[in-house]
């Protein structure tokens, strides 16, 4: 088939996943055009090579062809500015369906959901037309509105309702226009028949990682000192530093046992604030890492004893799985689940660590001691 793959984040942007699906599709025997914006995150600054273009087409391989749209770059603590984002993709992505080719089947990969406008539109015009209309499957990675509203991502409570009712109508419309929906926890399912979507039209769709050896515990610790790290008991954090990753509590706990020694190695709307608090309590055990090439951060991973995956616990979080949990179990390496819900479930059923609920901070040091 010709497959139509829209995903806001791609290569060379850290999206291995949404890389994973198109190069995979084509290893299928599959054509992907892959709909993409300019490459920006995490940093919200343009990857070095790249400018803000009405279209740029480029081949990754004989059979996945990427057509970048334009958009207005951000990935800061601003709501106003995230939403510009998202919203410049959508229509950036829209601009550029003349240059596709008409595909068989659009796949959105719909984090965020305005990924799934120019599927929509190209429904809408096949309709227009008398057009048999192009069926479209999309993979959930955020649940939404929830990703905006139960986050506190917007501060002001009436718009905040204003954004949920809107959002709402918009996700019920994709729902409904949709074959199929790819959810990557279990919890999503629930929820998503909760908002009327039937079970049939689900799919279990985990995100995964390629599998590798696991790295040599005594090599991966000769290596610490190359990295700047602590000797002793290290558990390292990798990843996004943000608002929902519960980080203050995580260091809240580690700073009553010394002996353990917390390393976070990533950027994010957090860092500068969780930089400052480290530098005024001045904890000998808590160490701010920046974030490294990607081919780097497998060293880091050999290098911790033990490794953490981090959320809040709300009702949003509690039914999402970072694919920071898979990378996690493929190193071998004991995880500390400082989360709730399916992340907390995957890691202690599996028997690959221990779980405690960001908040219970006697139930997260007893599991950093364990």
């Amino acid at each position: 088939m010709r497959i139509g793959f829209v995903t806001q984040w791609f290569p060379p942007e850290p999206a291995g996943i949404a890389a994973g699906i198109a190069d995979g599709l084509a290893s299928r025997g599959h054509v992907v055009e892959v709909v993409t914006g300019f490459p920006n995150y995490p940093s919200g600054h343009l990857a070095q090579g790249y400018r803000i273009r009405p279209y740029v087409r480029e081949q990754r391989s004989e059979q996945v062809t990427v057509h970048r749209a334009p958009l207005v770059p951000s990935h800061d603590s601003s709501a106003a500015r995230r939403v510009l984002t998202y919203t410049s993709f959508a229509l950036g992505a829209a601009s550029v369906l003349p240059r596709v080719p008409r595909p068989d089947v659009w796949l959105s990969y719909s984090s965020p959901v305005t990924a799934t406008l120019p599927a929509l539109l190209s429904r809408a015009f096949d309709g227009a037309r008398g057009h048999p209309q192009v069926p479209h499957a999309q993979i959930i990675q955020d649940l939404w509105p929830d990703s905006v509203t139960a986050s506190g991502f917007i501060a002001d409570q009436r718009v905040s309702a204003m954004a949920e009712r809107a959002l709402g109508a918009y996700c019920d419309r994709c729902y409904r226009q949709s074959a199929a929906i790819g959810v990557i926890s279990p919890s999503m399912r629930g929820v998503l028949r909760e908002r009327g979507v039937p079970d049939h039209v689900i799919v279990d769709t985990p995100n995964w990682v390629d599998t590798a050896p696991a790295p040599d515990l005594h090599e991966g610790r000769s290596g610490r000192a190359e990295l700047g790290m602590p000797a002793g008991r290290v558990f390292l954090y990798a990843g996004n530093l943000g608002e929902l990753q519960a980080l203050p509590a995580l260091i809240d706990a580690f700073a009553g046992i010394p002996d353990a020694h917390l390393v976070l190695l990533g950027d994010g709307v957090a860092r500068e604030r969780i930089a400052a608090d480290l530098r005024a309590r001045g904890l000998p055990n808590v160490h701010l890492f920046p974030a490294c090439a990607p081919a780097l951060v497998g060293a880091y991973l050999a290098a911790a004893d033990a490794l953490i995956v981090s959320l809040a616990d709300t009702p949003l979080l509690r039914a999402t799985m970072p694919s920071k949990v898979q990378s996690s179990l493929a190193t071998g390496r004991p995880i500390l689940a400082h989360a709730a819900g399916d992340v907390a479930a995957v890691v202690t059923r599996s028997g690959a660590g221990v779980a405690a609920t960001p908040g219970d901070l006697p139930a997260v040091r007893a599991a950093i001691e364990r």
